[in-house]
This record gives C-alpha cells, sequence and structure tokens, in this order.
C-alpha cells in the first residue's frame, strides 16, 4: 500500500517547468512525443512535469539523447 501512497505523493508535489536544452544535431522525431515544446534554431523550450528543475532538466536531456 505504501507503494500505491507514493506515487500519489510524487503526483501531487510534481511542478512544470520550462527548461531550455541544445537540439542534437541528428535529432529526429521519432514516435509519441511526452512533454510540449518549441524548437528554434538548435534551442529546444521543454516544459516538464517533475519534482525539481535538476529532474526536469535531466529528463528533457534523456528525450533528446535517447530519439537522435
Amino acid at each position: 500500500m505504501s507503494d500505491y501512497l507514493d506515487v500519489i505523493d510524487r503526483a501531487r508535489r510534481m511542478q512544470d517547468f520550462e527548461v531550455q536544452v541544445t537540439v542534437p544535431e541528428d535529432f529526429r522525431f521519432m514516435g509519441s512525443i511526452p512533454y510540449d515544446m518549441e524548437i528554434v534554431g538548435n534551442q529546444a523550450f521543454v516544459v516538464v512535469p517533475a519534482l525539481s528543475i535538476e529532474e526536469a532538466v535531466q529528463k528533457a536531456n534523456e528525450f533528446f539523447q535517447n530519439t537522435s
């Protein structure tokens, strides 16, 4: 039961953070895109739900690394 409560607690504490990350040169959209984003030149402005700005930056970077 505590796993369930941990998930609920995490969901309650999450916030949306807008982070800016550099788009890799070989980036291609493949599959679904889990975040709201705008790409301008080689910069992506990504809205990421997370517990902290550090976690949001990590998630955004992981997305671009895994789709390059």
